[in-house]
């Protein structure tokens, strides 16, 4: 039993890992020093399910975008972009009404903008984060409240037409467990697409059954694929990632 615990957070360690020699391999070539030890707290928050304190963290980081900008040409980052196009394909009306959870600083909406697509809500449940994206004026409304398996955010039913959320299904942050919820503030016939890193099932016990869960919500006819789970390769270093998109029935 410890051994099975212990390999639950093997991806995590490993991501951090990747993280730190990029960083050192950076200095070493002249870079410049930024809050590493930020983003590991991040990661560390993210393993142990502390979404509480991985909260608290972005709302004392005033440098968040500066280091973030900093440490996404490290470790090639490419969550957003990858989202983005995958939404694009589905040519949807401009005027679609969107979501973006675990918006962060509003980096989808921050791309989205350029193809005509801003009726645009933001969540988040870092204050810090919703103020610096409110300062670029992406979102039309922000909620600051987590999702959770057991509440209901403060948004009614069917209410979007589209939900993304970028890099959003990570430990700390969603579980998916909370699909449910994310389901229920979508319309009938809206759609859902996230992205999530390789290794998930290694990310701590809740996403242990985050395959079954899906399959689970299309068994009983709450949503259905729009196209099969795509993997993309460099997603984080070389890290793949896996896009969803999803039909609300």
């Amino acid at each position: 039993m410890a051994e099975e615990k212990k390999s639950v957070h093997t991806p995590m360690i490993l991501k951090m890992e990747k993280i730190c020699r990029g960083y050192i391999d950076q200095l070493e070539k002249g870079g410049k020093q930024f809050n590493i030890q930020n983003f590991m707290m991040m990661y560390i928050f993210g393993a142990t399910n502390n979404t509480e304190y991985r909260t608290k963290l972005f709302d004392h980081w005033p440098t968040y975008l500066e280091d973030f900008a900093a440490c996404k040409e490290i470790m090639g980052y490419r969550y957003p972009e990858t989202l983005v196009d995958e939404f694009l394909s589905l040519k949807l009306d401009k005027n679609v009404k969107i979501l973006d959870v675990a918006c962060g600083a509003g980096n989808v909406p921050y791309i989205l903008k350029d193809h005509g697509y801003t009726n645009i809500d933001g969540l988040d449940p870092s204050d810090g984060l919703l103020k610096a994206a409110q300062t670029k004026s992406l979102y039309k409304n922000t909620f600051c409240c987590y999702v959770t398996p057991d509440e209901k955010t403060p948004i009614e039913d069917n209410t979007y037409d589209v939900l993304l959320c970028s890099a959003g299904m990570f430990p700390g942050s969603i579980v998916p467990q909370a699909f449910k919820e994310l389901i229920r503030v979508v319309k009938p016939g809206g759609i859902l697409a996230w992205n999530i890193a390789d290794g998930y099932e290694g990310f701590n016990d809740f996403f242990l059954s985050y395959d079954k869960i899906i399959n689970d919500h299309v068994t009983k006819g709450d949503w259905e694929f729009v196209q099969p789970t795509k993997k993309m390769e460099n997603m984080l270093f070389e890290d793949a990632g896996y896009t969803n998109v999803m039909r609300k029935k």
